[in-house]
């Protein structure tokens, strides 16, 4: 079994709890590729795990670290989880309506949460109540928070913990897809889910799952996105199925021109995750294999928002230069997936690196 088999049997294990055909051993080098793989894609946690329920044998000098890093991100799941309630208690105690995305509103479906690797809390608050969120967090955490930081949220750190409050979840680079977008916020019933022992508002999995998949197309059309992302999108339709309205998905995607970039990713999902395809909500195609086949590469150079195979590091002109190329390539290369959103999202790209 090569690396790349290894790799993808471990997670498909980690998230489906299944029983995959596992090595009983794996070499120094054959290790030290996994794991720069899995840090790479953001699923490090994920394959340790695996590899630690199945005893595969590894270098003992790899052993120590493999379980201290596995360690860390249980830790710093928990610290996130906290964090998670302590804005929950804040905004709740100041009648502050908000809802938590992605990140532990995600990992709570997974099979063992805290093993799903954390960054920050991401939240967002509807143009009524977003302006009292902002009054709250300053006043009563007293904090500075960084409202220059992006064109969708604002960005401060409490007590170690770096918060994302959304004001804008997607941008669709149409009024008509952007108004939709709008409705649907507006008229999602929203769900709970558990984290920290307590009962978490987020937005109803048919709703929740639909982001998931246009922030990571975003990222995926910019510089790049790791799997993990894809993997939470996987969890979600399997773990939520029962909850998703698959008929409702199905007509969102339609209405903002999405489908054919679902299915290509989602091909990722079936072709290398294990999801069962009719949990994606659509019959695959050659054509959709063919671009899958071609995001994942992209996933696989690019890694993690990225980070990886870029020369000129994340500041100057060298950058910029590097990073539109990057960009314009991707255009090129998955215009077809999504024509309106991609020339839309292409042209802000330009405007506002000139």
């Amino acid at each position: 079994m090569n690396s790349m088999k290894t790799f993808l049997a471990l997670l498909r294990d980690s998230l489906w709890q299944s029983e995959e055909n596992l090595p009983s051993e794996l070499s120094r080098w054959d290790a030290t590729g996994l794991f720069s793989l899995a840090k790479q894609q953001t699923v490090y946690g994920l394959v340790i795990d695996s590899l630690i329920r199945h005893n595969v044998h590894i270098p003992q000098k790899m052993v120590f670290a493999a379980i201290g890093a596995l360690e860390q991100i249980k830790r710093q799941s928990i610290i996130i989880n906290d964090g998670v309630s302590k804005l929950h208690g804040l905004l709740t105690d100041n009648d502050t309506d908000y809802v938590i995305v992605k990140g532990q509103a995600v990992a709570s479906y997974y099979p063992q949460p805290l093993i799903r690797q954390s960054g920050d809390i991401d939240y967002y608050c509807d143009d009524a109540n977003f302006p009292k969120s902002q009054e709250v967090i300053k006043r009563l955490w007293v904090i500075d928070v960084d409202e220059n930081h992006s064109d969708y949220h604002v960005h401060f750190n409490h007590e170690g913990v770096i918060y994302e409050g959304h004001f804008s979840l997607v941008c669709l680079y149409s009024k008509r897809k952007e108004d939709y977008w709008k409705r649907l916020l507006a008229e999602d019933s929203g769900a709970t889910v558990t984290i920290d022992g307590h009962q978490i508002k987020s937005l109803s999995p048919t709703l929740h799952v639909l982001y998931i998949f246009l922030h990571l197309y975003h990222h995926m059309m910019s510089l790049g996105i790791g799997l993990r992302q894809f993997c939470d999108m996987a969890v979600m339709l399997h773990y939520a199925k029962a909850e998703i309205d698959m008929s409702a998905l199905r007509r969102h995607l339609h209405e903002l021109g999405m489908e054919k970039a679902w299915k290509a990713c989602g091909s990722i999902l079936v072709d290398n995750l294990g999801l069962q395809e009719d949990e994606l909500g659509f019959s695959l195609a050659k054509r959709d294999r063919r671009y899958g086949k071609k995001i994942m590469n992209v996933v696989l150079y690019r890694g993690n928002m990225g980070h990886y195979n870029k020369h000129n590091g994340f500041r100057g002109w060298k950058h910029k230069v590097e990073a539109m190329c990057i960009k314009v390539s991707h255009f090129i290369k998955f215009m077809p997936l999504a024509p309106t959103y991609s020339f839309g999202w292409l042209w802000h790209e330009v405007r506002r690196n000139l």
